[in-house]
């Protein structure tokens, strides 16, 4: 009789957590059909009573850290969209930037029946791809630097970056942080032939005007690889004795700031770099980079991808295809309010 009841109230025991495990199984499926909820302050996904399926690619490449946040908006997009009948995938490109590269991966989307495209613009020669996208009525957007020729080739958003502006902006910060000192700056950039790099190479040349801080030549590629600017900027300590400053202009600037680091000269040379990446802020936060641009890396993902499925779903564009990304500059005083991994998935950023 004991044993009856012993096994009788081990059976009970073993209903109720399958009882309980299929409830958690029912409420996390139910959790994940009702997908992530769209963020504030960013595009909102219309309804979709049509059901109209939106297969969205976004574009990017793996040579640096700012893809990583570029590629969490992709896919929180995603996660945001499921249910509303979008699909947005990530496509690594590659790790060479170029306009056949890019123009190659978009082709490829196009023929592997996306409806949507959302593509890195490497410079005017994706324009005409571009074009040539939409008159077969593909959704077509852009990030990371700002192209006249995605509004008029009928591209429905490019977020970016104000280039030239966070370039004067940056000359600014750094004039600020150096003081009355008379020296030099070392420029480090991605490549000449890369616009978003150039331009805020050009604005950074032009905010230095009537300063006493000169750069100490046109500047030398790197390609965003943390490693190259390592070394450029290690030939610049050792070449440059009034050096004050180092400024990168794309991927990889920490590595300028470990090459300071490991000379012992954070107080003397100011690293300023781009994006809100852990490892600059990471550099930031131990001082040996003095401050970072954003340029809303994010939202270069997530924004276009919603905008992307609206136009596809309800053909909406925003009230303007060429839209400014938030750009704040990050120091020692405001990381904590800028970290991203401070702060929920997604928020805007602001001060």
């Amino acid at each position: 009789m004991k044993m009856f009841f012993e096994e009788t109230a081990s059976a009970g025991r073993h209903a109720a957590f399958v009882m309980v495990s299929l409830a958690a199984f029912m409420a996390g499926n139910a959790a994940l059909a009702e997908g992530m909820d769209p963020i504030a302050g960013r595009p909102q996904p219309v309804a979709n009573d049509g059901g109209v399926k939106a297969k969205i690619a976004m574009i990017g490449f793996a040579n640096n850290p700012y893809w990583v946040a570029v590629q969490k908006g992709a896919e929180t997009a995603n996660e945001v969209l499921g249910p509303r009948g979008g699909e947005v995938k990530w496509i690594v490109a590659g790790a060479n930037i170029d306009v056949p590269t890019v123009n190659q991966a978009i082709n490829a989307a196009a023929i592997q029946g996306y409806n949507g495209i959302g593509f890195f613009i490497a410079g005017e020669g994706n324009c005409t791809v571009l074009k040539d996208m939409v008159a077969k009525k593909i959704s077509m957007g852009a990030y990371n630097t700002l192209f006249p020729c995605v509004e008029q080739a009928g591209g429905v958003i490019n977020y970016a970056q104000d280039q030239i502006k966070a370039g004067q902006n940056a000359a600014a910060e750094l004039i600020k942080s150096v003081g009355d000192k008379p020296g030099k700056v070392g420029i480090i950039v991605s490549q000449f032939t890369a616009p978003g790099s150039e331009q805020r190479r050009q604005g950074f040349l032009e905010g230095l005007k009537g300063s006493k801080i000169t750069p100490v030549n046109d500047g030398v590629e790197a390609k965003d690889s943390a490693g190259t600017t390592f070394s450029a900027a290690k030939d610049f300590l050792t070449s440059t004795p009034d050096l004050v400053a180092i400024y990168a202009t794309a991927g990889g600037p920490f590595g300028a700031a470990q090459a300071v680091k490991a000379a012992g000269k954070q107080d003397s040379i100011k690293v300023v770099g781009y994006d809100f990446t852990q490892e600059n802020i990471a550099a930031i936060r131990d001082g040996s980079m003095y401050g970072a641009t954003g340029q809303d890396e994010f939202g270069q993902g997530y924004n276009v991808a919603i905008s992307l499925f609206n136009n596809i779903v309800a053909q909406q564009k925003p009230e303007q295809v060429l839209q400014p990304a938030i750009s704040l500059f990050m120091t020692k005083e405001n990381v904590d309010k800028l970290d991203p991994a401070l702060l929920p998935v997604g928020t805007v950023p602001h001060l």
